[in-house]
Order: C-alpha cells, then sequence, then structure tokens
C-alpha cells in the first residue's frame, strides 16, 4: 500500500508541476488506499483539482473536509463504499462514478443525487432531469404529505395560534411519527423517503418556531413595526436596486421588441404599448391579439421620442420575385432610395443592408407578404468543441419563425441552411440553449431550439441536423415567450395566452434522443405574459415578464415548496394620456437587461411601425440623463430601405423583433410582412 504523500500526488498529477495548488487532474486507482489515507491537510492544497480518480481501492467512505471546492469528476468505482452523503461537501461535483461498491443501495443513489445541485452524470448516464424532480417535484409532494400529517394529527394539541412553548413540547414526537407514518414511493426508496421526512419535518418544525417568534415580536408593539416590515417587503429589490437603475419606454401604436447590448452598469430597460386588443379567440392571428393600431406613440425615458403616425402601403399580388435556396426570397431594392432620406442623426456605426428574404411564405408563394414573422435570434456559438458542430459559425446563424415554420440563415450569405415546418401551426416565439451530451465517455455540445405558437406546444430541434426530436404540450392555449435559464441549459421558461408562466426541465437527449420533461413550477400572471427574462444577477432567484398588464417578478427559488406562485413584485410606470386626454393602462410589450454578458457593443436597438430601426448608445447617456425622465433622443436611426417589388415601393412595415450577433458585426430584423432584413457593419 503507497502512502499518499506530497510527492506522491504531484507524480500522480496533470499538468506536472511543483506545486500542488496547480495541479488539475490526480489518479490515485488501484493503490490500496484507505479512508484514513486520504488526509484532509493534504488535499486541501488541491485547490484547482477538477478530476479525482481513487477506483479500484479499499475506501469506506470519503473523509469530510477534504477542500476540494473545484472537484467536477469523482470516480470512486470499485471500493468497499459504505455511505457517500459525505460528498456533499463537492457542491460543484457535476459527474460521479459509484459503481462495484457492494454495500451501497438506491437509496443511497437518491441521496446524493439530491445533495449534490450540479451532479449531472452518475455512473455514466445522465441523470439531470431525474435529479431536479427528485430535488423539486418529490420533494413537494413530501412537504405536502408532512403538512397533512401535521394538521391531522397535532394541530388539535396546540392552542390557535400555538404558543413557541407548545409548538417545541410536540415537536420531537412529531418528526418522530412522521418518519415512522409518512409513506411515499415503493418499498425500496424507505430509506431515502424516512431519511427526507426527517430532513422536512425538521425543516417545517423550524418555519413554524420562526412564524410564532415573528408574530410575537410583533405583538410587543415596537416603533419600527412599518419600516421593518416595508424593509422585508422591499429587501430583494433593494439588493438589485443598489446595482441597476430602471429605464421605461411606453408607446401606444406598435410594440417594439428591445434587444439588448452591453452597458457597464447593470439596468433593466422595459418597452411597453398603451392599447392592444383584448381578442380570446385563439384562431386569430397574434397581431389581433397583441397589437391595435393608435393615433401616436410615446417612448419615455429609455427611448422617449415623439412619432408620426406611419401609414402602411398596400402591395400588390403581382408583385414578381427570384426564389432561392430553401424558398428564401431575395427581394429587390431600389438602391437610390436606400435610405428614402439623410437621418439628422449622428450615426457612430454604420450598418448596410446585406438582404432582404421572405423565406417564411406559405406554400413557398413568393407573391405571400402578408406573412407575419415574431422572434429571431442568433445560435449561441459552441466553443471548445469536438464535434463538427464546433465549426459552425454560429454568430452568423439566425434562426427566425413566423407562419408555419422555423429557419436558420447565414447572415452572410443570405442562404437558407435549414428550414423546419409544421403544418396547421403559427410560430410566435423562439429560444436556444446549448445541451452538454456524452458521447463515448466524451461531453459533448449541442444546441437546441425550442419553438412554441397557437397549438401550444413546444418543439425542441436539433439544429445540426434539423431534426425535431422533442414536443412539449406546454399550455392549453397559444405560447407567447419562450426563455431559457442562462445558467441552467435544461430550465426552459414557456409563457402563454392561458396567463401562466411555466418552468419545465427539458433534460438531456440520449444518442436515441430519448429524454425526460419535467414541469417545476407555475407562475401565476394577471395577464397575457409578452417577455419573460431572469434577474442576471440571481438568475435562479428572480424572473421578471414583461405582461399585457405592467411588468411583474416571481420567486422562482426552487429550494421553496410551492409549486404554483403568485406575483411578488409589480413595477410601476408613468401614466401618459392619449389624444382625448384619458389615461391609457400600461401594457408592457418587451423588456430587457443591459449587462456585460450580452454583447460586446453597448447599445439599445429597437424597431419601430415604419421599419427604422432606433439605436441607442448607452455609453453616451449618463445614468442621471437616464433616469430624469426626460425625453433621449436615439444616437442614430436605421431607415428602412425603399423596397421595389415589380415597380412597387414596399414600405410601412412593423418591425416585430430585432438581435444583433454578440460581436455586432449583424443586425437582423422581422416584420409583419415576411420580410426578413439583415443589416451588416462595416
Amino acid at each position: 500500500m503507497a502512502k499518499i504523500t506530497k510527492e506522491l500526488l504531484l507524480e500522480k498529477g496533470i499538468p506536472k508541476h511543483s506545486k500542488l495548488g496547480q495541479v488539475k487532474k490526480i489518479k490515485l486507482s488501484n493503490l490500496q488506499l484507505k479512508t484514513s489515507d486520504l488526509d484532509p491537510k493534504l488535499f486541501s492544497q488541491l485547490r484547482q483539482l477538477e478530476e479525482l480518480d481513487v477506483s479500484g481501492n479499499l475506501l469506506t467512505e470519503i473523509p469530510d473536509n477534504l477542500g476540494l471546492v473545484n472537484l467536477r469528476l469523482l470516480n470512486c468505482a470499485d471500493n468497499d463504499m459504505e455511505q457517500i452523503t459525505s460528498l456533499n461537501q463537492f457542491k460543484n461535483l457535476e459527474d460521479l462514478n459509484c459503481e462495484d461498491n457492494m454495500y451501497l443501495t438506491i437509496c443511497d443513489t437518491y441521496k446524493v443525487m439530491y445533495l449534490l445541485p450540479n451532479l449531472r452524470r452518475f455512473n455514466g448516464k445522465d441523470i439531470t432531469s431525474s435529479a431536479n424532480h427528485l430535488r423539486f417535484v418529490n420533494s413537494r409532494k413530501l412537504m405536502s404529505l408532512i403538512t397533512d400529517f401535521w394538521e391531522k394529527k397535532y394541530k388539535a394539541q396546540v392552542s390557535e395560534p400555538p404558543a413557541v412553548a407548545e409548538i417545541k413540547a410536540v415537536a420531537k414526537d412529531f418528526v418522530k411519527s412522521a418518519i415512522a407514518e409518512v409513506k411515499y414511493g415503493p418499498n425500496s426508496l424507505s430509506d431515502y423517503t424516512k431519511w427526507r421526512v426527517e430532513m422536512i419535518a425538521k425543516e417545517f418544525v423550524a418555519s413554524l418556531l420562526k412564524h410564532e417568534n415573528q408574530v410575537s415580536s410583533e405583538s410587543e408593539g415596537s416603533e419600527d413595526e412599518d419600516e421593518a416590515e416595508n424593509t422585508d417587503v422591499l429587501k430583494s429589490s433593494n439588493r438589485r436596486d443598489s446595482q441597476s437603475s430602471v429605464a421605461v419606454s411606453s408607446t401606444r401604436k406598435t410594440r417594439l421588441r428591445p434587444v439588448q447590448d452591453t452597458t457597464k452598469s447593470e439596468r433593466q430597460v422595459i418597452s411597453g404599448r398603451g392599447e392592444v386588443s383584448q381578442n380570446d379567440t385563439e384562431n386569430v392571428s397574434r397581431k389581433s391579439m397583441r397589437i391595435q393600431h393608435g393615433k401616436e406613440r410615446l417612448t419615455a425615458p429609455m427611448a422617449k421620442q415623439e412619432n408620426k403616425k406611419g401609414n402602411s402601403v398596400a402591395v400588390k399580388k403581382e408583385t414578381r420575385t427570384t426564389k432561392r435556396d430553401c424558398s428564401a426570397t431575395p427581394i429587390a431594392v431600389s438602391k437610390e432610395c436606400i435610405p428614402r432620406k439623410k437621418s439628422k442623426y449622428k450615426e457612430s456605426v454604420v450598418l448596410e443592408p446585406l438582404h432582404f428574404l421572405q423565406s417564411h411564405s406559405r406554400d413557398n408563394d413568393p407573391e405571400d407578404l402578408t406573412t407575419q414573422l415574431w422572434a429571431c435570434a442568433f445560435e449561441p456559438e459552441i466553443k471548445n468543441s469536438l464535434t463538427p458542430d464546433g465549426g459552425l459559425q454560429s454568430s452568423r446563424t439566425v434562426a427566425t419563425c413566423g407562419g408555419d415554420s422555423v429557419c436558420f440563415i447565414d447572415c452572410e450569405t443570405g442562404i437558407v441552411l435549414h428550414k423546419y415546418k409544421s403544418i396547421g401551426e403559427e410560430f410566435f416565439s423562439l429560444a436556444w440553449t446549448t445541451l452538454t451530451v456524452m458521447v463515448k465517455d466524451q461531453k459533448r455540445k449541442l444546441n437546441v431550439l425550442a419553438v412554441g405558437g397557437q397549438m401550444g406546444v413546444v418543439k425542441l430541434i436539433h439544429v445540426k441536423v434539423n431534426y425535431c426530436y422533442g414536443k412539449i404540450k406546454a399550455h392549453k392555449r397559444p405560447v407567447s415567450t419562450l426563455c431559457f435559464c442562462p445558467n441552467r441549459e435544461t430550465f426552459l421558461f414557456t409563457g402563454s395566452y392561458d396567463k401562466t408562466i411555466i418552468l419545465w426541465d427539458i433534460g438531456v437527449p440520449d444518442c436515441d434522443y430519448n429524454f425526460r420533461v419535467s414541469q417545476l413550477l407555475v407562475l401565476k400572471v394577471c395577464s397575457t405574459p409578452l417577455k419573460t427574462s431572469p434577474v442576471p444577477t440571481c438568475p435562479e432567484q428572480y424572473l421578471v415578464a414583461a405582461c399585457e398588464g405592467g411588468c411583474f417578478a416571481w420567486d422562482i427559488t426552487l429550494t421553496k415548496y410551492e409549486d404554483k406562485r403568485n406575483i411578488v413584485m409589480e413595477f410601476q410606470f408613468p401614466i401618459y394620456n392619449n389624444k382625448n386626454g384619458k389615461s391609457d393602462c400600461c401594457i408592457v410589450d418587451s423588456l430587457a437587461f443591459c449587462n456585460d454578458d450580452l454583447v460586446v457593443e453597448n447599445y439599445l436597438v429597437c424597431g419601430d411601425e415604419k421599419g427604422d430601426i432606433w439605436m441607442y448608445e448607452l455609453d453616451k447617456f449618463t445614468n442621471e440623463e437616464i433616469e430624469s425622465g426626460k425625453k433621449t433622443s436615439p444616437t442614430q436611426i436605421l431607415k428602412w430601405p425603399a423596397i421595389e417589388a415589380r415597380g412597387e415601393i414596399i414600405e410601412g412595415t412593423l418591425i416585430n423583433n430585432v438581435t444583433t450577433d454578440p460581436e455586432f458585426k449583424y443586425l437582423v430584423a422581422v416584420t409583419d410582412k415576411n420580410i426578413i432584413v439583415i443589416w451588416k457593419r462595416t
């Protein structure tokens, strides 16, 4: 048996270095090691260690306090392990192998799945979805059973409300009885169930004591009662407000969907409209559900600028165009008409129109100028991948949706790389995520696009092969918005006209595209959600949504046991009067957070009802200017080029969505006239 020394660790470590603090991988397999050989003082020096292999030894457990805070992979297969709950110390562990440990049971597996929040693989299999279901859905069910057990057996033994002394008197017996009597799941998991029941029952008692202590404090009549209450209510809000300012934009005529570039300070930018059609019929177009033309537009304070009414110009059906790859039809542009007139705003970024495409035409009809396009987003760039996906120039591939199709377009060439169609569907929203899959014991990255629309179904598309590998019946009414959690690649928020937002865990597909979906949360909304975004500084704690009835926030912390959540915060907006002197309700159409994680350039970009792109270079505005509420002129406006088709000029189009690639090399806009506009920075 080899004694573990500093010299042995350096010899077995990778990369080779004279200091333990620089070692990232160590293989200590088949050395006849015992648990006592793993010295915490020595291992705590391995501050950068990410992979540890101690397989084929005589370990009965992993000692506490090894100090391996960056450990991502642990192989302790073929040992004599008797328990693995001590692995709770490795909070960043993603891959664990405990095969061939004869004393470990299925209950030990469930315990470690619950204890390690980032664990993705166990014994060579992906357990992401199963683990999330165990941590959240299973735990909520147990909490419900324990609450019912208290109500039936112990509530009558204490007064109403119960005193702290009464709760303490029955607490021990309550926990003991709950362990013995609360049943859930198969008998093979009874040990795990008792373990979790004990934990949850103790948490339940602690929550009762905390509540009664608060009630007791309030009953003392403290002079600071109101102030303390306000502090508790606003505590989470103030943490964010200390780092960010809120800029609001309201409009009465069109829906502006801003696309966010970075700004050094995190500011929330919200766009809004004053009027919207409240049509509840599912089979009408999304425009009738979302847009009702008004007579003027006011935006404030971030993009606050008055505009005259824009008039739509009818285009005859005889418009003749030329087909292109995958039924994408480029549109002729009259060069002498770009732009229609010289902008009065100083241009700090030069963008030239590169392509005008009709790739969503019904039945591939080149004369289709009525299909509305609703969303666009650039494919995430896959870095350091060993798959062919990594070779794709993903930063210049944009996905667009509208009508019954989703298109993947190369912005440089204007070629439609792939096109996915679903007959009878009308797609309204899309969102990208990059999943980590295991292929022959190697991690691979794979880009997946989620799309949803009229049918209330979310479809998951493996983009590289243009294959829809999964469908989620998310809502009974149309899907209005989709959004992935930035630090949980499988967590998908779906908003719907049924006035709910649901958090799903879509799981990770295996090599046969098998995957498991779990519903984790339901957020109740007072109106239709139109855009959602997790708060960048705490994406697993708060979600903000722009809705037809305003802008709201929810606590989405999954460690809480409620599976249905109400609104915890409402954002207040200035009220503007319309032309008749009447105030309109605030309908918030979109929102985006400005922070350094989004794009290189610090630009806010949005489109209007005339086809123009409004651009605001945020670095040129001080916080005082942004927060003053005064009208702020755009840095520049990209005018809608006069597009000519068979002698007709297409103008007056509504920009439904705008996006840029991370390097701000391309800008893409989608319109209500089946036209995709691609601009290139020169």
